[in-house]
């Protein structure tokens, strides 16, 4: 039964949410796609191929199970970390507005850090923890009272853990360098709630949620871009030939909304905002559609984030209950911060809705995520220990 509505909880809302992104690419993108390619559906083809490709993905990870997808944490994290790293390979990375984010190969191009959020959470779910079911170690020529052996349990697993948080890191610095902070600050969290899965208490995490968040921005403080959009959001009547610009057209358009909506196709903050259809389609969704709808965005994310905690909850592996909180969390963290943006409760930070803006790889990344919660809520209650050894390798 608990798996069932998990499971529900989890589809239902993703499949909605993905056909809004499909309603919402084809609307906002129809005029510039005309324009640039001679084709209205260039980037909704494009949306759709990342939709069944998620959804292919999703399955794939169904079938193989979360204990092999957690044996292959290692090649996936440093597959993906060098796809962050290639960013900065001349005629591959792509250089946009002081950062370089992206990769173009050919016909792809795409942000490789959704990706690497789920391998943050792969790599410490399968690695940072306590190696609960393995074997005790053999107690020849050790005390009688078995102290030794106590203390050699306990310390076995230090190296791995200390590893996984290092390969961490080095996911977060490559994140930072490039800039993307709310990608580094997001894949921070989604470590942090892969440790607070596996057992680690309050008392370390938040000391290291505190640390990370000073470190963030004390970083981010360094770059001119990231002061801009802080004045333009404290201040947006004196910046309105910068950021502040897109602040109070974000607020027109949350002000202006009604119950039903302007109509889709017939709403201004689509003329006015810079990427309509990715950073800021919340306020389009919003505005042309209607309080409703927009609220109904809300739900639906809020019961994936119901689904993936349901999914973790009574788990006897502790690494399995790691995958799907910081699963969940990858999915659930960049919806929220869109939404903060769209309805000017933070700085604006250049962060998409997963499913519902066009952002193909934030799109895969959601089908992998689905996929993990998904195959831990399948997987029968009494296999815990079975699935802990078959993935320890």
């Amino acid at each position: 039964m608990r798996r069932g509505l998990s499971l529900f909880l989890l589809l239902a809302p993703a499949l909605a949410l993905a056909a809004l992104g499909v309603l919402m690419v084809t609307s906002t993108t129809a005029r510039h796609a005309t324009a640039a390619f001679g084709d209205p559906r260039h980037f909704v083809i494009r949306q759709v191929i990342a939709i069944a490709l998620a959804a292919a993905l999703a399955l794939a990870i169904v079938r193989a199970g979360p204990a092999r997808v957690l044996h292959a944490a290692p090649v996936i994290f440093a597959l993906t970390l060098l796809a962050a790293l290639a960013v900065f390979i001349p005629g591959i990375g792509v250089r946009a507005a002081g950062a370089r984010r992206w990769l173009h190969i050919g016909m792809l191009t795409g942000s490789p850090a959704p990706i690497l959020t789920v391998a943050v959470a792969l790599i410490i779910s399968a690695w940072g923890r306590d190696d609960e079911f393995a074997p005790p170690p053999p107690r020849v020529g050790l005390p009688a009272d078995g102290t030794f052996a106590a203390r050699a349990t306990v310390l076995e697993p230090l190296p791995r853990r200390l590893l996984a948080l290092a390969l961490a890191f080095a996911g977060l610095l490559a994140l930072v360098i490039e800039p993307d902070f709310s990608a580094a600050a997001i894949a921070g969290a989604v470590g942090l709630a892969a440790l607070a899965g596996l057992g680690f208490r309050g008392r370390r995490l938040v000391p290291a949620a505190a640390a990370l968040v000073l470190a963030l921005m004390l970083v981010a403080s360094q770059f001119a871009y990231v002061s801009g959009r802080l004045r333009g959001f404290l201040a947006p009547e004196r910046d309105r030939h910068g950021k502040g610009f897109e602040v109070l057209a974000l607020a027109r358009a949350s002000a202006g909304a009604t119950t039903s909506g302007a109509g889709l196709g017939h709403g201004e903050a689509r003329h006015r905002l810079s990427s309509p259809s990715s950073d800021y389609v919340f306020a389009i969704v919003t505005e042309e559609m209607g309080k409703t709808v927009a609220r109904g965005v809300g739900v639906a994310w809020l019961a994936i984030a119901a689904g993936a905690v349901l999914a973790a909850r009574g788990l006897g592996d502790r690494r399995m209950r790691a995958l799907a909180l910081a699963s969940g969390l990858a999915m659930v963290a960049p919806a929220a911060l869109h939404i903060a943006v769209c309805t000017g409760l933070v700085p604006i930070i250049g962060v998409t809705m997963p499913l519902v803006s066009y952002d193909p790889a934030a799109t895969l990344a959601a089908g992998a995520e689905i996929g993990l919660i998904a195959s831990i809520a399948l997987a029968a209650p009494g296999r815990a220990p079975e699935l802990a050894g078959a993935g320890a390798g």
